[in-house]
């Protein structure tokens, strides 16, 4: 039992400690986002005023006279008194933080009652200071958040009106930070591998679910387990006074009167039943048309207040850099020549694409190409030069896609199919004493359009299938102008 007990308190310890650094470095990123959103606002909030004040006298008084501006945002966000208060603003989530920190505690306790040890070193009250800050933090944040919502909508009436092009950058500013805000908090709510197991371990532990509960603050503090002596020291009327304050009454009377009290409560009970079961399904059906009525007249008002955005969003540019890029794989093959100077070749490619957009993406890519040989009778593997590739790829419907690339390989100088060297003798090719040159030397060249099918291998990776269209494979003197590919794409 008592490794048991001491196996929940580091199970505990381990997703507790692990949910705090993680919103910790949540919360530093976020601050980052929000100090430097809260920076380019003052400068377009300075940029409105001007035009407020060119274009409309009146509305620019009244903007003087609010009291609320990005730049006393600013000066909030920084003042440590304003945050030492917020402080001590309840949260939800760090009190389902400090109800895993009680629990912590009760089987702490019941550890050292049972085995007689001294208490450990830190156990009685873990991150204590680490969620005291953790709550400032939170409710600073959320209050920065309000705050500068508040002021974006104050500007929006205020300005609306005189369609001032400053106004549309702010509410993009705006929105756009709040998505990156939101990137990163599902970063730091996805649980890693070992605060998975530790969770897991303490859901089958008894009485650890209502430790979560963020509700058991009743009676001042002391929980739903709050016995009849706590309740009384507080003041609270118990069914135990009131039997002994009636039994001081009415003594030796009290069972008798108890019970024709109860008999006369059976007695209109029975005599109520019959009614009180029209009246609740009499009840039941109003409830029941008032609440499709209710139903009906929301639908009916969301339908007419329907918020066309005020620019075009893009969901891409609320993500982290990282989460917009799009790694892929790829190769292609070509055939041997029939005269035997260029060998069957294969192309191993690896690129990276940056996604713009939810239908727009960008990227660069290397690739190296192997010779294989003439035939299988004749199977010779041979360097045959690196490519550097530059795309893009513009997403249609259905998996398909239009992608345009141009791409420049650097060959072997000494290789007889490059463009100008076909009448060179293969058996006497070009030669140089750099080694680099003569490695590198030659190029290559394409520039292509093409079409792209995306297809689902799993959940985490997409096949591609791309035939494109070479322009310059005359200039180069290729054998055929279609490029073939097949590769991998993550989602």
């Amino acid at each position: 039992m008592a490794q048991e007990q001491e196996e929940s308190i580091n199970q505990a310890e381990l997703y507790l400690g692990s949910r705090i650094h993680a919103l910790d470095k949540y919360l530093n990123r976020t601050e980052k986002i929000q100090h430097r959103l809260v920076k380019k606002l003052k400068r377009k909030e300075a940029k409105i005023a001007r035009q407020l004040a060119a274009k409309d006298s009146a509305l620019y008084r009244q903007y003087m006279q609010q009291n609320l501006s990005y730049d006393s945002i600013a000066t909030l966000s920084k003042d440590t008194g304003r945050l030492q208060q917020l402080a001590f603003k309840k949260n939800s989530l760090v009190d389902s933080f400090k109800g895993v920190q009680k629990f912590i505690q009760n089987q702490s306790s019941k550890l050292n009652s049972a085995s007689g040890l001294a208490g450990k070193a830190g156990i009685n009250t873990p991150y204590t200071k680490e969620l005291n800050s953790l709550q400032q933090k939170l409710n600073g944040q959320q209050n920065i958040d309000e705050l500068i919502r508040q002021r974006t909508g104050s500007l929006e009436r205020l300005a609306g009106a005189q369609n001032i092009s400053g106004l549309q950058n702010i509410q993009k500013s705006v929105y756009y930070a709040q998505e990156k805000m939101k990137a990163w908090k599902q970063l730091a709510d996805d649980p890693d591998e070992a605060e998975e197991k530790a969770m897991e371990y303490l859901q089958g532990t008894e009485g650890f679910d209502q430790y979560l509960r963020t509700d058991n603050n009743a009676f001042g503090g002391l929980d739903n387990n709050a016995t009849a002596e706590d309740l009384q020291r507080m003041g609270y009327q118990t069914k135990r006074q009131v039997n002994n304050m009636l039994q001081q009454k009415l003594g030796n009377n009290l069972g008798a009167v108890q019970q024709q009290m109860a008999a006369q409560v059976q007695d209109y009970s029975d005599k109520l039943n019959g009614i009180t079961g029209t009246v609740k399904e009499t009840k039941a059906g109003i409830k029941k048309a008032k609440q499709t009525l209710n139903e009906a007249k929301q639908a009916k008002d969301k339908l007419k207040h329907i918020e066309k955005p005020a620019f075009k969003k893009n969901p891409e540019r609320g993500k982290p850099f990282w989460q917009r890029l799009e790694p892929a794989y790829n190769f292609q093959t070509t055939r041997a020549t029939p005269d035997g100077l260029r060998p069957a070749m294969l192309e191993l490619g690896a690129s990276v694409a940056f996604k713009y957009s939810t239908r727009l993406s960008y990227g660069i890519g290397i690739a190296l190409s192997a010779g294989l040989g003439q035939n299988w009778q004749n199977i010779k593997f041979t360097y045959e030069g690196l490519s550097a590739r530059a795309f893009a790829d513009w997403k249609a419907i259905y998996g398909f896609s239009l992608p345009a690339g141009y791409e420049r390989s650097f060959r072997p100088c000494n290789r007889p199919y490059l463009r100008g060297q076909q009448n060179n003798p293969a058996t006497q090719p070009q030669t140089t004493d750099n080694a680099i040159k003569e490695a590198l030397g030659g190029q290559q060249q394409a520039a292509y359009i093409g079409i792209m099918k995306r297809y689902r291998i799993n959940s985490k990776w997409n096949g591609i299938f791309l035939v494109g269209y070479n322009f310059l494979w005359q200039h180069e003197e290729l054998r055929t102008p279609f490029i073939i590919r097949f590769g991998s794409q993550s989602n």
